[in-house]
C-alpha cells in the first residue's frame, strides 16, 4: 500500500487529520445505498494496478475515485488511521486495504473467475511472484522515478495534479498545497536509504530492471499469460510495479519496454482491461516455469534472507509483541554491489505467507516445489520453521509464539 507512489508500507504516512472542515459535498464512499465497489487509487501508484486488474478480471462493478486530498483525509484516514491507498470500500460498508489483502478478500468473496490456481504448487509460485513484485522489485524500479532529474521533476508535478484531481473546494485545495511536497520528500528519503544516490546502485537498478523486463517478455513469447492461457494471481501481482511505475512513467525503462517488449506491452493492456479476458484456459507447471522464476527471484534471495534473519533477531531481543516498522537498516550484496534495505517486519510477514504455503504442501507437492524453486535461492528460507509466527492487524505486525 502506498501514498501516491511506490513506497514500502512503512513509508511516510499521515496519521492525524489535518485541520480542515468536511466538504459539504457528500462523499461517494458514504452514499447509501452503495451498489458498486469503490476503489480509491491512481494510475501512477505502484500498488494500485494489482487491485484494479483483480476487479477487472472478476468483472466486479466498481467505481474508481481519485486518491485526492478529500478521499485520503476525509474518507480513508478516519476509517484506517492512515492516509494510504489503494483502498476498496465494499457495498456492505466494509473497507479493505493493503493490496494483497484486498485481492485475497475479493477472491474469497467472488470465487468465480478465480485468480488463485487450484494446483497448490502453482499457488506457491504465485505468492512468491507477488512478494517479489510488491517488496523487492521496488528497489530497482524506484530509481527511474526519483533519481533522473527529469523524471523526478515530472513526479513532483504529477503528485500535485493527483492530489488536486476532482477537488473543487477552494479551501481543500489550499490546505492540500504542501502535502505532495511532504510526501515526495518522504519517498526520496527512502530512495536515499536504499543507496540509490550511488552510481553503482543505480547501474545495478538499471541492470535488474532490464533483466526482469526481458524475462517476462520471453515468458510471454511462450504463452499468453504468465502461468498459462488465462490470468492468475501472478499476472495481477506483476501489474503493480510494471504498470504503475515502469509503463506509466516517462522514463528510460518505459521507453525500453514499449520499444523492445511488445508482448509485455500487449499483456499489460489486456490486464488493465481484464474483464474482456476468458477464464476457461489451463494453468500449467510447464518446463520453462522454473527458469522464469529463477530469473526473477535469484537476485533478491539474499535480501529476503537478510530481512527475515534481522526480524528474527529483533523478535528475540524485544519485550513487546508488537513490532516496530523496522529493526533498522541492513546491507546486502547483490551481484557484487552493496545495497541497503530495511529490516521490515511487514516484509517478513509477506515472506511468511510464502513459507506457510510451502509448509502446507503434501510431501509429493513439496518435492515438486523443490524442483520448481531449486534455482531461485528461496528454498532455504521456505524450509525455515521458526518458533513464532507473525500476525497483521491493519498495518501493525505482531509476533505470537507457536503452541
Amino acid at each position: 500500500m502506498a501514498i501516491f507512489s511506490a513506497c514500502p508500507p512503512t513509508a511516510v504516512t499521515f496519521t492525524q487529520t489535518p485541520c480542515c472542515k468536511p466538504n459539504s459535498r457528500t462523499s461517494d464512499t458514504t452514499m447509501n445505498p452503495q451498489q458498486d465497489y469503490i476503489l480509491i487509487a491512481t494510475q501512477y501508484s505502484y500498488y494500485s494496478a494489482k487491485v484494479r486488474a483483480c476487479l477487472q478480471y472478476k468483472r466486479l462493478p466498481y467505481t474508481e475515485r481519485a486518491s485526492n486530498f478529500q478521499a485520503l483525509f476525509q474518507d480513508v484516514l478516519p476509517r484506517t488511521g492512515e492516509a494510504k491507498f489503494p483502498v476498496v470500500f465494499c457495498p456492505n460498508g466494509e473497507l479493505l486495504n493493503d493490496s494483497c489483502d484486498i485481492v485475497e478478500a475479493l477472491e474469497q468473496r467472488h470465487p468465480e473467475r478465480p485468480l488463485s490456481p487450484e494446483d497448490p504448487v502453482l499457488k506457491l509460485a504465485c505468492l512468491l511472484l507477488e512478494t517479489l513484485c510488491d517488496e523487492f522489485f521496488i528497489a530497482p524500479f524506484i530509481y527511474y522515478r526519483w533519481i533522473p532529474e527529469d523524471t523526478r521533476q515530472w513526479a513532483l508535478g504529477m503528485f500535485q495534479t493527483v492530489i488536486h484531481t476532482d477537488l473543487d473546494d477552494p479551501a481543500l485545495r489550499e490546505q492540500s498545497a504542501g502535502i505532495s511536497n511532504i510526501v515526495a520528500e518522504g519517498i526520496q528519503a527512502k530512495v536515499r536509504k536504499l543507496g540509490q544516490d550511488r552510481e553503482d546502485v543505480q547501474a545495478l537498478s538499471r541492470q535488474l530492471t532490464h533483466r526482469i523486463l526481458d524475462a517476462i517478455e520471453q515468458r510471454l513469447n511462450q504463452q499468453r499469460f504468465l502461468l498459462g492461457k488465462r490470468p492468475s494471481l501472478a499476472d495481477v501481482a506483476l501489474m503493480n510495479g510494471l504498470f504503475g511505475h515502469i509503463y506509466m512513467d516517462p522514463c528510460d525503462a518505459g521507453e525500453y519496454l514499449r520499444r523492445h517488449c511488445t508482448k509485455l506491452s500487449m499483456w499489460m493492456m489486456r490486464m488493465h482491461a481484464a474483464a474482456g479476458e476468458a477464464s476457461d484456459g489451463q494453468l500449467d507447471n510447464d518446463p520453462q516455469l522454473a527458469e522464469f522464476l529463477a530469473q526473477l527471484a535469484t537476485p533478491f534471495a539474499a535480501m529476503a534472507q537478510a530481512v527475515w534473519h534481522a526480524v528474527e533477531k529483533g523478535i528475540s531481543s524485544t519485550d513487546s509483541d508488537t513490532l516496530p516498522p523496522s529493526f533498522g537498516p541492513l546491507s546486502v550484496t547483490i551481484e557484487g554491489v552493496e545495497v541497503s534495505s530495511a529490516s521490515s517486519p511487514y516484509v517478513a510477514w509477506k515472506l511468511q505467507r510464502v513459507m506457510n504455503a510451502y509448509r502446507e504442501l503434501s510431501f509429493e507437492d513439496q518435492q515438486s516445489a523443490d524442483t520448481l524453486l531449486a534455482d531461485t535461492g528461496f528454498l532455504p528460507l521456505l524450509k525455515t520453521d521458526p518458533a513464532w509466527h507473525l500476525e497483521k492487524a491493519g498495518t501493525a505486525i505482531r509476533w505470537v509464539a507457536k503452541k
